[in-house]
């Protein structure tokens, strides 16, 4: 066991670069080992897209829209609006704008959905019409926060929603249609072909072969404590082995040398700076490579045995939104074939829906598993907890 490597930080400049490719917090602050990424901050940013932004004391968004018209308040992943690469976010307000007659007001605190799970648990106003991004691990967690009989979420008349018919099935996720999915990625391995070819090896293709010799000190991971990349790894890997079996493939990996580092864009980072020859990280890399003409040999994607874990994204109105009509018209609007094609390449991500039109070029750098892998909400319910702890308390502490 003593290749057993937990990092906290390195630098964050490859971090900056893919800011678009995950909800995972990319900032540049120093964090200490064990700390979580899902903190709730004190203060918080609100935008309104164009670059402005307001400080809010308690991350509250405040004001009134300009001429009385109506105000949307959207919560989201601070990536998601301001990643400094081609953030979705601030093109998606201009749209919206210009074709509703209403104003919508991001709101993107540090730690995300958490940040509103937890003033609904201290009774505190939540001031914010609905969140996007909110993927089947934030769901259930909301859930199992707020207590039985209630819910931070309201459903969505899926009959209002012109294009719901069009939204890929093995993308659903919510059984009570709160969280309409507006967004999609899978987990794979990126890795450089140039460090494999030099220990004279090609990707591996399976689990098992990942954890053996010739792929010793090979993989970086996020860590799952902190990381919605490195938990939905962990996912993946329950789904290959099963709950009596993913923690001895852990031990594995482990003993091979394989480092979970804080977060997703602290691994990314490293994998970067060559500090090993594979990273868990997203099949669309290669978009992000493409658009700033890297070497695509250090931005090959791969799949475990022909699997990839999916990530999902969704939109939901907040419990007790006095704009539910808005919130509506807004998850309409963003499911329609040509928003959905531009906030996929903005996000470097996939569409939710099968009949966004993407430039033909757009797949040739967008890999997708013969199998996708994905715990639905019931399967997730009551299961998350019990299995992080076990991973934190059987492969963290060792």
């Amino acid at each position: 066991m003593n290749r057993r490597r937990f990092l906290t930080t390195v630098g964050a400049g490859a971090a900056g670069l893919l800011a678009g490719c995950s909800a995972e917090p990319t900032d540049d602050s120093t964090a200490t080992e064990g700390d979580s990424t899902d903190t709730p901050e004190s203060g918080s940013t609100a935008t309104d897209g164009d670059g402005t932004a307001t400080e809010t004391a308690e991350g509250t968004v405040t004001g009134t829209a300009s001429g009385g018209t109506p105000l949307l308040r959207v919560g989201t992943y601070p990536s998601f609006v301001d990643a400094p690469s081609s953030s979705p976010g601030p093109w998606l307000k201009e749209r919206f704008e210009s074709e509703y007659d209403a104003d919508l007001q991001w709101f993107a605190p540090e730690s995300s959905m958490d940040y509103f799970l937890q003033r609904r648990q201290q009774g505190v106003s939540i001031d914010t019409d609905l969140f996007l991004g909110l993927t089947p691990e934030n769901l259930v967690k909301a859930d199992r926060g707020v207590g039985e009989g209630d819910s931070l979420f309201t459903s969505v008349d899926t009959g209002a929603l012109s294009n719901a018919d069009a939204v890929v099935d093995d993308y659903r996720f919510d059984p009570q249609e709160r969280a309409i999915p507006v967004g999609a990625s899978y987990i794979s391995l990126v890795y450089n072909q140039n460090a494999l070819d030099e220990r004279g090896v090609d990707a591996p293709e399976t689990f098992d072969e990942l954890a053996s010799d010739p792929y010793e000190n090979g993989l970086l991971v996020p860590n799952p404590q902190n990381s919605e990349t490195g938990l939905e790894f962990m996912f993946w890997t329950i789904d290959q082995f099963g709950e009596d079996g993913y923690l001895d493939y852990w031990r594995n990996l482990m003993d091979n040398g394989t480092r979970v580092l804080q977060d997703w864009g602290t691994a990314y980072d490293a994998y970067s700076n060559d500090e090993a020859p594979m990273v868990v990280s997203y099949s669309t890399d290669q978009v992000y490579a493409d658009r700033y003409d890297q070497d695509m040999a250090r931005h090959q994607v791969g799949f475990l045995d022909d699997s990839g874990y999916a990530y999902l994204e969704g939109a939901a109105p907040f419990t007790g939104t006095d704009r539910m009509g808005l919130a509506t018209e807004f998850i309409d609007f963003v499911l329609q074939p040509e928003i959905q094609a531009e906030i996929a390449q903005r996000n470097v991500a996939l569409p939710a829906v099968d009949n966004a039109d993407l430039p033909s070029d757009y797949y040739d750098l967008v890999y997708e598993p013969e199998e996708i892998v994905s715990f639905g909400y019931d399967e997730l319910m009551g299961n998350v907890e019990p299995w992080l702890s076990d991973w934190s308390r059987q492969i963290a502490t060792q």
